[in-house]
């Protein structure tokens, strides 16, 4: 995120390496820039087995549900004398990194906790995993890949425009790109790496370290990641002042996080809490309110651009997500409603994420009793009548006196990229047309 050096100094300076290893094939280091993407197109994974079992997380969604889990914690150690570390809990692909000698050697899938799937091609291919790092025992690092928003809808409007099947959300984007078979392609997306525990290799770091979050500390000064926000807590209502500020910390983050992560943070009680069958008992997930709902479709509706594209609309029975009512949701396109094959009436999953526009992420088929609709391809304007001009993923009105374009040109024309008129908004310009006041912005 901070270069040292500019883009044309590094290829330089790449090209270099290149030339040297190409006649010293055999001084290679694995930490070279080089050997991040290979050029093997792998037939399939290979299973690997985890050094120390991933767990799953107990999840808790409400105050009471925390205090619950407290009350057991308290009941099992027979104090309260404990804290609480406070981090992020992103939503991504959880991720095995094994380092020996200083020396990343395997990265793995979480798979079923106890094998996972070899993908440390794809792994190297993330720059914001380090090769080598200065601990020298046998290490897990354990984390989450993850793809930011901006990079996710970027992704999407690339994948549409190629007519290739899109990803439901930044989570999915993320775990198919690490799971490619050809490590070039996943060299392609714009994944990052945050991690969140250690598995083999904490018992020596315990030794110098006695709570989680010096451990944490600790990877990170080794070259990963550190999350924004983390916090120490020493009692619930602590907790739960951080649970209110990550909710609204999450809005405008760059990264999808569903919760945070509430760890105790005195290693030395771990051991003493031990694990259920499926999770940890010091460790919870304190989940968000759904940021994505099941609606129903209800209709479609047609808007019309300034530069005459036909817009398709949901028009969604209202759900409440995240604290907002939505009643609307974006169809990109006809294209991307044919791919998908949503029809008025259908059950859909409806994601928002921040200022986002809510979007249709997936239809649910199996739900469908046959009053569904299909939704036709418009061949003639809705707004002016005039026939259009289909180009496939891009339906656009021609007529320019259309008035759809006219007012949407007066409300750019008057927008902060424009000429920032105070006060000449949608409502206002729709008026000044309407009154034969503003017929055109020339």
């Amino acid at each position: 995120d901070n270069p040292l050096v500019t883009d044309e100094e590094y290829d330089k300076l790449y090209k270099e390496v290149e030339e040297y290893e190409k006649n010293h094939p055999d001084k290679i280091d694995l930490s070279s820039p080089t050997q991040r993407v290979g050029d093997v197109v792998l037939e399939g994974f290979e299973k690997a087995k985890h050094l120390s079992r991933m767990w799953s997380m107990e999840d808790v969604f409400k105050q009471q549900d925390f205090l619950d889990w407290v009350g057991r914690v308290k009941k099992i150690l027979g104090h309260d004398d404990f804290s609480f570390y406070v981090e992020p809990k992103f939503d991504g692909a959880s991720l095995n990194l094994v380092y020996e000698n200083g020396k990343l050697i395997r990265a793995e899938t979480r798979g079923d906790g106890e094998i996972g799937e070899d993908v440390t091609l794809n792994a190297k291919t993330i720059n914001s995993i380090p090769l080598e790092i200065e601990e020298k025992a046998l290490l897990e690092i354990r984390g989450e890949v993850v793809i930011k928003k901006q990079d996710f809808d970027k992704l999407k409007e690339g994948r549409i425009k190629q007519g290739e099947p899109t990803f439901a959300n930044p989570r999915n984007a993320a775990a198919g790109s690490i799971r490619q078979l050809d490590p070039k392609i996943t060299a392609k997306r714009p994944l990052m790496f945050y991690p969140w525990g250690v598995g083999k290799g904490i018992e020596n770091l315990e030794l110098r370290m006695k709570n989680y979050s010096k451990v944490m500390d600790y990877v990170y000064s080794l070259g990963f990641r550190e999350p924004p926000k983390r916090a120490i807590c020493n009692d619930a209502p602590c907790v739960f002042e951080k649970y209110e500020e990550f909710v609204e910390f999450r809005e405008n983050f760059e990264i999808m996080l569903d919760g945070m992560v509430v760890k105790i943070d005195e290693i030395k009680y771990h051991e003493i809490l031990g694990y259920t069958q499926k999770y940890p008992r010091w460790m919870v997930a304190f989940k968000f309110p759904a940021l994505e709902k099941e609606t129903t479709l209800k209709d479609v509706v047609v808007q019309v651009g300034r530069t005459g594209v036909l817009t398709p609309v949901a028009v969604l029975e209202p759900v409440e997500i995240g604290g907002v009512v939505v009643e609307r949701a974006t169809l990109h396109n006809f294209d991307e409603i044919e791919r998908m094959d949503v029809r008025i009436g259908d059950h859909v999953i409806v994601i928002r994420s921040g200022d986002v526009i809510p979007k249709i992420t997936k239809v649910l088929t199996w739900k469908r009793d046959g009053n569904e609709k299909p939704i036709p391809r418009p061949t003639h304007c809705p707004v002016c009548g005039a026939e259009v001009l289909d180009e496939g993923a891009l339906i656009k009105c021609q007529n320019l006196s259309c008035p759809a374009r006219v007012v949407n040109t007066i409300i750019y024309f008057s927008s902060k990229n424009c000429l920032d008129i105070e006060g000449l908004g949608e409502s206002v310009a729709k008026l000044l047309y309407e009154h034969g006041l503003v017929k055109d912005v020339t």
